[in-house]
């Protein structure tokens, strides 16, 4: 069989690693927004604006491998690094074996956390984070999608959706009717911290979080959506509500 797309890459594989590549192509399709896809030195690869963000391929023992190319980014104890840059991949021996809700999970990580390697040959082998794209995704994406997962965040680790709210409250000043108002409303990011009033001491939330520095971020809205996300990752850790609240 001559292989030309990725649906006749799937159908050259066994059935069971067929099974598992189409299962990925769905959901991958489903999940990753506005995403291009083609076959690239010979694998499914989809890209956004033209920087490869996820692909699959056939290894031997017919397991296959799902790659994200910023993977390392990610935090996930499941993906293993491969490569020298920034990629992290986990491998799959049969369709059940994929967690849709990783998936999607991992997917949505991987649409805000880039690296530029469509212009690492330009810059000579030196990769850096796709600052430009990076902040447009990050902004876009639905407060309603990401809500859920700093719920399981926080109560994967003991604390509580109360104290989650309250958190999300002092940073935005949105008590809990309107959080879960504008979560059925399903408000971006963009449209979420334009109608919050930040708190004063919001400058105060500083270090590191998905690999970024908050203080050094130049976008003002991407800086917020970080704020929020520092203060969920302090609460997950365990950090005393106090400390996480800042006071002068």
């Amino acid at each position: 069989m001559k292989i030309t797309d990725i649906s006749s890459y799937n159908n050259a594989q066994v059935k069971k690693v067929t099974e598992v590549c189409k299962f990925l192509e769905i959901h991958i399709q489903k999940f990753l927004k506005g995403g291009e896809s083609k076959l690239w030195h010979g694998s499914p690869v989809w890209f956004l604006d033209g920087n490869p963000i996820v692909a699959y391929s056939v290894k031997k023992g017919n397991k296959v491998s799902l790659m994200f190319f910023s993977g390392q980014s990610f935090d996930e104890k499941e993906l293993i690094p491969v490569g020298k840059f920034k990629a992290a991949e986990v491998l799959f021996e049969d369709a059940s074996d994929i967690q849709v809700t990783k998936l999607k999970k991992w997917i949505k990580k991987s649409m805000n956390m880039q690296w530029d390697y469509k212009n690492i040959v330009k810059r000579k082998g030196v990769l850096v984070k796709a600052t430009k794209t990076h902040n447009q995704r990050i902004q876009s994406i639905l407060f309603s999608d990401v809500y859920p997962m700093y719920v399981t965040k926080v109560e994967r680790k003991g604390r509580t959706k109360k104290e989650l709210n309250q958190v999300i409250t002092w940073l935005t000043g949105f008590d809990t009717k309107t959080i879960q108002s504008l979560i059925k409303e399903e408000v971006s990011f963009e449209t979420f911290f334009k109608r919050a009033k930040l708190h004063k001491n919001a400058h105060m939330i500083t270090g590191v979080i998905c690999g970024y520095r908050i203080e050094d971020i130049q976008d003002p809205l991407t800086q917020k959506i970080r704020y929020l996300d520092k203060l969920v990752d302090e609460l997950a850790k365990g950090r005393a509500m106090e400390k996480i609240l800042r006071s002068e």
